[in-house]
């Protein structure tokens, strides 16, 4: 199984597939590679598709120190992958949620690293310390529940079901989504969501720094990404932005074929034959 050496000696696993310009998927908390199964079999015939775990998910290690984990050492995680998985070729980033702000945090990092953006029900940090901190609220309730609960039960929970594996969470993707997600640990989750996911940066201020071209994708039932996608598709310099019906927050599962049709016109048009 391949691993990607952290600058603190963490191994972060990850996969590839394909061959062709590079792809690179990054999830939401709590989830896993596995994610993007489906995805991976239907764009590796013409890309070079990379998927990885956080540090704590999946089958990454689960560093036991708190200021083992940030943001800021998750983004320079993606580097490593990159490194080990596709040295030296620019990648279009991809993520989902708490993926997508990796992906924007990168590539403000990075930008000569990053192709293209993919930013599926995502946003850009809040400018409003309220808000700020009700999405923090929201992830330490739902780091408390994981820890009371364990993993098994807490997917059983209608919110974290719909989140994690969508609106159709008996499909076969849904259910390797959750086989990915029980691999991982309950105190390396919790860490991250605390720790990363939860005090994210403010970057509304930056996006007319990112040149990039940007797809932004929002699902038509996931209300709370609605105005944050806007956002974007306002202050990014080459944002596009896209509502896919019938979606919810995981919307490649809610929509699996309508998102790779747009996906892979988006990426065509960056990469043309």
């Amino acid at each position: 199984m391949p691993f990607a050496t952290a600058s603190d000696a963490a191994r972060i696993f990850y996969t590839v597939e394909g061959s062709g310009p590079v792809v690179a998927l990054s999830t939401p908390s709590f989830s896993s590679h596995r994610l993007w199964e489906r995805q991976v079999q239907g764009l590796a015939s013409r890309y070079r598709v990379v998927t990885w775990d956080y540090r704590g998910h999946g089958r990454s290690d689960a560093p036991l120190e708190d200021e083992r984990y940030s943001l800021e050492q998750v983004v320079d995680d993606l580097r490593a992958v990159l490194d080990a998985a596709a040295p030296g070729a620019p990648a279009h980033l991809g993520g989902l949620s708490v993926g997508g702000i990796v992906s924007l945090s990168f590539a403000l990092t990075h930008p000569e690293r990053v192709r293209s953006l993919l930013l599926f029900n995502t946003g850009p940090g809040f400018k409003n310390p309220d808000a700020l901190a009700g999405w923090q609220n929201m992830l330490e309730r739902s780091a408390v529940k994981l820890e009371e609960v364990g993993l098994e039960r807490y997917l059983e929970g209608r919110r974290a079901t719909a989140e994690l594996l969508g609106l159709q969470p008996e499909s076969p993707q849904a259910q390797a989504t959750r086989e990915g997600v029980l691999t991982s640990s309950v105190e390396g989750l919790t860490r991250f969501a605390r720790r990363v996911a939860g005090p994210v940066p403010n970057l509304v201020d930056r996006l007319a720094d990112v040149a990039m071209p940007a797809l932004i994708l929002v699902g038509e039932k996931d209300e709370a990404f609605q105005r944050a996608s806007q956002v974007m598709a306002a202050k990014l310099p080459a944002g596009r932005r896209v509502e896919l019906p019938g979606a919810g927050h995981a919307l490649n599962l809610d929509e699996p074929e309508a998102f790779a049709a747009v996906v892979e016109r988006f990426l065509a048009e960056q990469d043309p034959a």
